[in-house]
């Protein structure tokens, strides 16, 4: 798969999990693979199978091609392919070549910069676990190995409490925002220290909850001052 396509791929997938209120863990387990191995296709550090793609698609009642739209552009080409006289095809694949060649001398040159990573400036860190001070000025840069989105910022989970999804040391990447849905995954502060956490809202308040089940929930109630810092980009 080039890497234009994994990141339509990519697209799809968190639209529909986003659509359907499913947690990439759950979708993982209804699939049969590890969160972990759901992660790394989500963030372009490997290739979901056809296979993987399909039960994907039967997941959320869809159809393959609705995840891996470049599918339909594909058997499109083929029809109108298979429509033309033999003359008519050949000068088709001639031209097909032409754009092979020229795509992989693109794909050599890229490859011959050894770019396997990018620089990202990590902003602060983010606790997965009991706080941290979140503080506006950079902290440190570092190299970012896959799909790096469009982000306001960048934090660094530091614990272990929002496992598989966030791994310890893991860098995030974070829309600023006030505004969060229950159901979301974003930044907290309480009491001047920052939480990842998965929130959920309700008349009588807010739980944040971990994705480790190790850790219990912290409620809120509406006399408690819980500021939104941004929503964790997935």
């Amino acid at each position: 798969m080039d890497k234009e396509r994994n990141k339509i791929i990519a697209s799809n997938i968190r639209k529909y999990i986003n659509e359907s209120g499913m947690t990439q863990k759950k979708l993982a387990e209804k699939i049969g693979i590890q969160p972990s191995t759901m992660s790394d296709y989500l963030n372009l550090r490997s290739n979901p199978s056809h296979g993987v793609i399909q039960k994907i698609a039967d997941v959320f009642g869809i159809l393959k091609s609705d995840i891996d739209t470049t599918y339909k552009v594909s058997n499109g080409i083929t029809t109108i392919y298979n429509q033309l006289t033999n003359e008519r095809q050949k000068r088709v694949l001639d031209f097909a070549n032409e754009q092979l060649n020229e795509q992989n001398n693109k794909v050599l040159h890229i490859n011959s910069n050894n770019i396997v990573s990018e620089e990202v400036v990590v902003y602060g860190y983010a606790s997965a676990g009991t706080g941290e001070t979140l503080i506006d000025d950079v902290k440190f840069k570092t190299h970012y190995r896959g799909h790096i989105p469009n982000h306001d910022f960048a934090l660094q989970v530091n614990g272990d409490s929002m496992e598989p999804l966030f791994e310890d040391k893991e860098v995030i990447f974070i829309d600023k925002t006030k505004q969060i849905n229950s159901g979301q995954i974003g930044i907290f502060i309480i009491n001047g220290e920052a939480f990842l956490k998965k929130v959920f809202i309700s008349d009588e308040g807010i739980r944040l909850v971990s994705l480790n089940p190790k850790y219990p929930d912290l409620f809120f109630d509406k006399n408690h001052d819980v500021e939104v810092a941004g929503k964790v980009i997935l």
